[in-house]
């Protein structure tokens, strides 16, 4: 899709891409821990865009903030920046308000002029954002990770003014955690048809519609792929349990456990096995190769994983594109992205009953499940599709670009009241 620059560009000077200011707070770079690719891989995937990107990472001591440029970036410029923050969000628009000044100074100091700002969490960045697209004279819009989004709405009411205001004034909001979007209506019911989904990339390996569902194992064989160092958030503590009562009805009922861990989690982990009475059934491989893991994904009845506060979860459509169906978590992770696609169970968090009744479900009823998840092949690749996703991001930003003229926002003065005063 070919849409015009904003036309007071100088045409010289005139950037032959429109420049994306990207503010995220999970980009990989040379200074900070690991963290997940999904924020890169659109912009390594969106090459139609001159990317910018501020990697953030807070810093409770001011003395050990930093910003540098990242050397090794993937695609386009990418600066690495050690904010600072307090934890447990103590002086929270002070912190976004002091990064939104230091980013605006690092532009002007750079030469650099964006025409939009993508701001990839709503409650972080999207506050960024608010503060500096005045200031800029440029649009913004934001993406939802609902992870994140919680820590702010659910738990700093006080705050929820201000995003109301940020989703209000967004050009668009990207929802890569769909199961966030009811609890973001009900406090901002403004942002009307603004919300589109955006799922995070996946490869997917195309197969012809009409091949078969793969063959089942002979016995109900499980999987569970999870980072085990928090395995309280992925529901493992909980999925254990489960998965021995479900298993006294399946005497042949095993699960495989892939994953990274640490001498004192799999102390932990392994006696809540032996408290539920099934070392011999739940098999821990470990580490492995990504691509190997996928491989192994058809030899599986299910992925097991009743994650809590999962962004997105890229292993359940990695499952599902693999050809077998998943147990999630409602309102959390994938779910809202497989509205209308019987292709698993969805159970409430921290029940153990039902992860159980799921599991059991699974085992019994593996060849139609399986044959379920074949059948919305299309549709998955539909919705899930890298092509398809790009496509539809570079659509929206596009239309933005071509709506708003450059220059055209009112600035905003930088002596905003605090959340908790009266916000307009």
């Amino acid at each position: 899709m070919q849409t015009a620059l904003p036309t007071d560009v100088p045409s010289a000077s005139r950037p032959t891409k429109p420049v994306v200011l990207h503010l995220s707070a999970d980009y990989p770079d040379s200074f900070r821990n690991r963290t997940t690719p999904a924020v890169q891989n659109l912009v390594v995937a969106t090459p139609c865009f001159e990317h910018v990107v501020i990697s953030l990472k807070r810093q409770a001591d001011p003395r050990r903030t930093y910003l540098h440029r990242e050397p090794k970036a993937a695609a386009g410029r990418v600066f690495a920046y050690g904010y600072w923050g307090l934890p447990l969000g103590v002086a929270h628009f002070a912190s976004m308000l002091i990064a939104a000044r230091r980013i605006q100074a690092l532009l002007a100091q750079e030469g650099i002029t964006p025409h939009i700002i993508h701001a990839h969490k709503l409650s972080f960045e999207g506050i960024i954002a608010w503060l500096l697209a005045p200031r800029l004279g440029v649009p913004y819009v934001v993406s939802l990770r609902g992870e994140a989004e919680t820590k702010i709405v659910r738990f700093k009411p006080t705050y929820r003014p201000l995003i109301r205001r940020v989703a209000h004034e967004a050009r668009a909001i990207f929802a890569v955690s769909m199961w966030f979007v009811p609890q973001l209506r009900a406090i901002a019911p403004s942002i009307g048809q603004k919300v589109s989904p955006l799922p995070n990339l996946v490869e997917i390996a195309r197969r012809p519609p009409q091949e078969p569902a793969s063959v089942p194992p002979p016995t109900p064989r499980f999987v569970s792929i999870l980072d085990l160092n928090v395995y309280r958030k992925k529901g493992f503590h909980w999925l254990i349990p489960a998965f021995a009562a479900a298993a006294r009805q399946h005497p042949d009922a095993t699960l495989d456990v892939f994953g990274w861990s640490s001498p004192k989690t799999d102390a932990e982990i392994q006696q809540l096995v032996r408290a539920a009475g099934c070392s011999d059934r739940i098999r821990f491989r470990g580490t492995c190769p990504h691509a190997q893991v996928l491989a192994l994904l058809p030899q599986y009845t299910a992925l097991l994983l009743p994650s809590v506060n999962e962004t997105f979860g890229m292993v359940y459509l990695e499952a599902l594109l693999a050809g077998i169906p998943v147990l999630y978590t409602r309102d959390t992770g994938i779910d809202g992205h497989l509205d209308g696609l019987d292709v698993g169970i969805g159970v409430k968090a921290g029940d153990v009953k039902a992860i159980a009744a799921g599991i059991d479900d699974l085992a019994r009823n593996t060849a139609r499940w399986r044959e379920a998840v074949r059948r919305h092949a299309d549709d998955l690749v539909a919705r899930f599709d890298q092509d398809g996703v790009v496509t539809r991001y570079t659509g929206e930003m596009m239309a933005v670009l071509a709506q708003t003229p450059r220059g055209s926002s009112i600035g905003r003065a930088w002596n905003y009241q605090r959340p908790g005063a009266q916000v307009a």
